[in-house]
């Protein structure tokens, strides 16, 4: 008994000081100067002129100039309308031969999104999406695994069975252990079991 108490002395303090850096992360975000202007939301219309080059690329041959083209504008863009782009990335035929440059674009993306914490301007869907391309194309980028993971702890509540399910399967295919995040997901999938269709229950147990 005493050790159950200990183990729910330290997880709460756990949670006690992810949900502090997450006000500092908002403070910071709403004591942004006057003259910084807002973030964007929604799609950009740049990310959308690389999605529609995407999807036009031939499927034997490596857009290499458009990729570098992407790697060098991520960070002037949407971080909102990353995550078509993103997935549209790794379902691309030519991915594994040019998997240096797409690596390079993913690192750009990864770098900008914690940047701009941009969770604040994702839905879960966007955020379950980016993480299911990233571990697609096994690519792991720490820092944005480790904020996406805070993120996710706080705010499970708000992800849909699928969403759980896809997000703790990426982070198990990229083979990073996330204490917080799993406990999380899995009391909240506990909560939402009636709701889970047969795949994504499959993912999670697997996961």
């Amino acid at each position: 008994l005493k050790l159950q108490f200990l183990y729910l002395i330290g997880a709460t303090m756990q949670r006690l000081q992810t949900m502090r850096r997450h006000v500092q992360r908002r403070w910071a975000t709403w004591a942004r100067p006057r003259d910084q202007p807002p973030r964007p939301n929604g799609r950009d219309s740049t990310v959308m002129g690389w999605k529609a080059a995407l999807t036009a690329a031939p499927p034997g041959k490596v857009p290499t100039k458009l990729l570098a083209e992407m790697k060098s504008g991520v960070a002037h863009t949407s971080p909102g309308s990353l995550p078509v782009l993103v997935n549209d990335l790794a379902k691309a035929k030519w991915r594994r031969a040019g998997q240096r440059e797409v690596a390079g674009v993913l690192d750009a993306v990864a770098a900008h999104l914690v940047m701009q914490r941009a969770v604040a301007t994702m839905t879960p869907r966007d955020v379950s999406t980016t993480l299911h391309a990233l571990a697609k194309c096994l690519h792991r980028d720490a820092a944005l695994l480790e904020y996406f993971a805070e993120e996710v702890v706080l705010g499970a509540g708000s992800f849909d069975p699928r969403y759980l399910a896809t997000t703790i399967w990426s982070y198990a295919t990229l083979k990073v252990m996330h204490e917080e995040l799993f406990s999380a997901v899995a009391e909240e999938s506990i909560r939402k079991r009636r709701r889970f269709n047969p795949q994504d229950l499959a993912n999670t147990v697997w996961s």
